[in-house]
C-alpha cells in the first residue's frame, strides 16, 4: 500500500472486545472524501435518469397517434414505389415474414372503373346478399350511381394469423393524390360459419334487428394518397372457420363509397 502524505490527516479507530488487545486502524480522510463523493455521484446520476425516464414516459403517454400513422405511410409509400421500380426491371421483391400470411383474394378484379365493386340498382336500397355483400344496411346510407368510380381503393389486402385471432390489413388509396382527399368511415366485418367479428368494437348494431351496423360508428378516416388499415377480428375455433372478410367505406354523410369482399382459402 502506499503511503500517505503528509499533508494527509489520518483517522485512527481503536477496537475493543472484551479483554482482548485493541485492534488499530488507521484510515486516511482522503479515502472518506472520495467515498463520499462517489457516493453523491451515484445518487445524482440516479436523480437525472429517473428525470429523464419520467419525461420519456409522459411524452409517449402524450405523443399523438396520427404522427405514427403518417410514419406508417411514408413506409408504404416507399415500399410500394420500390415494388413497381422493381417489376419495371423485372427484378423480383422478396418479403419475410415471421408469421404465416395468406393474400385475400378479392371477389371482383381491381381496375380504375366501378368494376371494384357491384353497385345497387338505385339509391336507398340495401345491399343484395349475394356474391358475400350482406344485407341489412340502414335506411339513411345512400348508394353510389350505376357507373361511378368509386374515390379511393383497396390493395395489398393480406391476412395474418395469430394464434385463434386474425389481423387483417389493407392499403387504402386515394384515386387522385394531390386533388384533395376523401373523409369517411370504414367498417370491416369478417365472417365465418357461426359467428360476425366486426371492427371497430362497438360498431354492431345490438339494440335493434333493423340494421347491422351503424357507419358512425365506424374507423374515421382521411387520406390524400393513402393510408393502412388495420383490423383485428376472434377468436375463431380452426383457421378454416374464416369464410370472408368484407370492408364497408363510407364518406360523412353516409354515401356508401366502396364494399369488397376479400375470401379466405380455396
Amino acid at each position: 500500500m502506499a503511503k500517505a502524505k503528509n499533508s494527509d490527516k489520518i483517522l485512527t479507530v481503536q477496537v475493543h472486545h472484551e479483554n482482548l488487545n485493541p485492534r488499530t486502524f488507521r484510515v486516511p480522510l482522503r479515502w472518506i472524501r472520495q467515498a463520499s463523493t462517489f457516493a453523491w455521484l451515484l445518487l445524482a446520476i440516479s436523480v437525472i435518469s429517473s428525470v429523464f425516464a419520467v419525461r420519456e414516459y409522459y411524452s409517449e403517454r402524450s405523443a399523438r397517434p396520427e404522427l405514427v400513422n403518417e410514419l406508417e405511410n411514408e413506409i408504404q409509400e416507399l415500399k410500394i414505389a420500390l415494388e413497381k421500380k422493381a417489376e419495371s426491371v423485372n427484378t423480383p421483391v422478396v418479403v419475410q415474414n415471421t408469421h404465416p400470411q395468406t393474400a385475400a383474394t378479392p371477389t371482383e378484379k381491381n381496375d380504375s372503373k366501378a368494376s371494384d365493386e357491384k353497385p345497387p340498382t338505385a339509391p336507398g336500397e340495401n345491399v343484395e346478399g349475394k356474391d358475400g355483400v350482406w344485407a341489412g344496411l340502414a335506411e339513411n346510407i345512400s348508394m353510389p350511381a350505376t357507373g361511378t368510380t368509386p374515390t379511393v381503393k383497396l390493395e395489398d389486402a393480406k391476412i395474418e394469423w395469430q394464434g385463434k385471432y386474425v389481423n387483417f390489413t389493407a392499403n387504402v388509396l386515394y384515386r387522385e393524390p394531390g386533388k384533395g382527399s376523401q373523409q369517411g368511415h370504414i367498417v370491416a366485418l369478417s365472417r365465418s360459419n357461426d359467428r360476425i367479428f366486426a371492427h371497430p368494437e362497438g360498431v354492431l348494431n345490438v339494440q335493434s334487428p333493423s340494421f347491422l351496423f351503424d357507419p358512425n360508428r365506424g374507423e374515421y378516416f382521411s387520406v390524400a394518397r393513402f393510408r393502412v388499415l388495420k383490423t383485428h377480428f376472434g377468436p375463431f375455433d380452426t383457421n378454416k372457420q374464416l369464410s370472408e372478410i368484407q370492408v364497408y367505406l363510407f364518406d360523412l354523410n353516409n354515401k356508401l363509397i366502396l364494399t369488397k369482399v376479400f375470401r379466405y382459402g380455396k
